[in-house]
C-alpha cells in the first residue's frame, strides 16, 4: 500500500500558487455510506473518531464544506449527485427498493452530460449503486445511466452477503466475490484508471462504513477486536471500517496524478443513529432531517483550490457536484440538458478559486419520501437558512430552530409561547421560500 499519502506535502500544497485547471481535468467522486460529520476527525465536531490520516490530509490540501447538506437516506443524496436535481423532481425521495423508484432513465445524469458535450471524457462507476431496480434496467441501471464501466453492488449487503463474500456486478452480469469489497472497489478503480489516455471520471460509491458491521482484515486498521461482537459493541466495528476505508483511500490518491485529478469526497448521509456518539443526539442520526441526519462531510482537493486548508461554512446541497463537475470539464450544463430542465445545482467552483466567496445559496433544502402513506414515519421537507432552520413533517407538526443557538436542535422554537421578531420574520421568509421551491 502506498499510505506515503497520509504525509503528502501538506506544506507544499498549501504554499502551492494558484493556477487556472490543466485542460479536461480528471475527476474522482468519492462517496462514505453512513459516515456523518461527528466520525472524521477535520471536522473537529464529534468526541470519538476513527484515525482517518488521508481524509485529514485532503482537507488540508483543499476545502472544507462545513454546511453541505445531502438526504437522511442513501439513494436521494446519490440521485440528487448524479443528476443535479432535488428528489421531488426525480421521484427518488427514500432507499431504492423493488417497489420504490429507482433513479428514472430519463434524468440526464454527469457522465451522460460529458458524453453529449463531446469532451472526450470516459466515465466509471464501482461499488455501490443504490439507484436500480427493474424499473430502470436492475443489473445495468449504471451502465444505462451513462457509465460506459461499472463494477460493484448494486444494492447493501444483507444476509447471506457480507463484504468478505458478496454479489459484484460488473457491466450488468452478477458473480460471487471473495475479496473484501473495500479493497475490491479501489483495485478496479486503480485498473480502469490505469488504462485511460485521455480526461476521465471515477465515481467511487463506498458500501463502507454501513451494516453488516465487521472486522476489516487486520491491515486495514489499528483496532483490537479480539473477543468483541458487533452486535453488542458495535462502535469499534464501525471505526475499524471507517479507517480501512480511509487507508484505501491514501493507496488510490498515493497512485494519482493529483495535479490533474480534483478528489470529490462526500458522505451520502448522517451517521446510524445506534452509532451516534455525545454532543450528537442518538435520535437526530441517519434517516431524519435533522442535522444529524442531513449535515455531510464534504471535502474538496483540486489544483483549482486557492489557499487550500481553508474551511467554507457557505450553504451548499449535494446536488450541487453536478455543476461543479461539468464546470472541471468546462462544460455549461444549459448547452446539453433539455430546454425548460429546472437544475436545483449550483457550482462549487467558486470557493475553490475565491477565498472570500460571498455565498452563492440563501438556503439549503433537503427531503424525504417514500410514495407510500406510512402515518409512523418522518417524512418531510427541511429548508434553511445561514442561522434558521425549518422541518416540514408531513404527518407530524412543523419544528423551527435557531442552529446557530441551538446546533443540536434541542430546542424547538415553536414550542415557544411566542417568537421574537427575528425568528417570526424567519420562519416566514423559509415558508414562502419553501413554497416556492416546491411550487417550482
Amino acid at each position: 500500500m502506498k499510505l506515503a499519502f497520509i504525509l503528502l506535502s501538506t506544506v507544499a500544497a498549501a504554499v502551492r500558487p494558484a493556477t487556472a485547471l490543466p485542460a479536461q481535468e480528471n475527476v474522482l467522486l468519492i462517496v462514505a455510506d453512513d459516515i456523518g460529520v461527528d466520525v472524521l476527525s477535520c471536522y473537529g465536531e464529534g468526541s470519538i473518531v476513527p484515525p482517518t490520516p488521508n481524509l485529514d490530509a485532503l482537507a488540508a490540501q483543499g476545502l472544507l464544506f462545513r454546511n453541505a447538506w445531502g438526504n437522511p437516506t442513501c439513494s436521494p443524496t446519490r440521485a440528487t449527485i448524479l443528476s443535479g436535481r432535488y428528489g421531488f423532481r426525480t421521484g427518488v425521495g427514500n432507499t431504492v427498493r423493488t417497489n420504490i423508484n429507482g433513479l428514472p432513465l430519463s434524468e440526464l445524469t454527469i457522465p451522460e452530460c460529458l458524453d453529449l458535450g463531446g469532451l472526450g471524457y470516459r466515465c466509471a462507476a464501482f461499488g455501490k449503486w443504490h439507484l436500480g431496480n427493474n424499473s430502470n434496467g436492475a443489473y445495468a441501471a449504471p451502465n444505462l445511466a451513462g457509465f460506459s464501466h461499472y463494477s460493484g453492488a448494486i444494492l447493501n449487503f444483507s444476509a447471506p452477503s457480507t463484504y468478505d463474500s458478496w454479489p459484484e456486478t460488473v457491466d450488468g452480469t452478477t458473480i460471487k466475490t471473495l475479496r473484501y469489497a473495500t479493497t475490491e472497489n479501489v483495485d478496479d478503480a486503480l485498473a480502469w484508471i490505469g488504462q485511460q489516455s485521455g480526461p476521465w471520471l471515477c465515481y467511487l460509491a463506498f458500501n463502507a462504513a454501513h451494516a453488516p458491521l465487521h472486522a476489516p482484515p487486520q491491515a486495514l486498521h489499528g483496532f483490537d477486536l479480539t473477543g468483541l461482537d458487533p452486535f453488542v459493541t458495535p462502535l469499534p466495528f464501525f471505526h475499524a471500517m471507517i479507517e480501512a476505508m480511509d487507508r484505501e483511500i491514501g493507496r488510490l490518491l498515493g497512485a494519482l496524478d493529483l495535479e490533474r485529478t480534483t478528489v470529490i469526497f462526500i458522505g451520502d448521509n448522517g451517521t446510524l443513529e445506534a452509532l451516534v456518539q455525545p454532543p450528537f443526539d442518538p435520535d437526530h442520526g441517519k434517516a431524519t432531517l435533522y442535522e444529524g441526519g442531513i449535515n455531510v462531510p464534504l471535502i474538496v482537493r483540486s489544483s483549482a483550490v486557492v489557499q487550500p486548508g481553508r474551511e467554507v461554512g457557505a450553504l451548499v446541497n449535494a446536488c450541487d457536484l453536478f455543476a461543479t463537475v461539468l464546470e472541471l470539464a468546462d462544460l455549461d450544463p444549459a448547452s446539453v440538458l433539455p430546454p425548460g430542465t429546472q437544475l436545483d445545482s449550483v457550482s462549487l467552483l467558486p470557493y475553490l478559486r475565491h477565498p472570500h466567496q460571498a455565498p452563492l445559496r440563501e438556503t439549503v433544502f433537503s427531503e424525504l419520501f417514500s410514495g407510500m402513506r406510512v402515518p409512523n414515519t418522518r417524512e418531510g421537507k427541511a429548508i434553511r437558512n445561514s442561522r434558521y432552520k425549518l422541518i416540514r413533517f408531513t404527518y407530524y407538526p412543523e419544528e423551527f430552530y435557531d442552529l446557530e443557538a441551538d446546533p443540536f436542535e434541542q430546542d424547538d422554537l415553536l414550542l415557544h409561547a411566542a417568537l421574537d421578531p427575528e425568528q417570526q420574520a424567519n420562519l416566514d421568509e423559509l415558508r414562502v421560500r419553501l413554497e416556492v421551491l416546491l411550487g417550482g
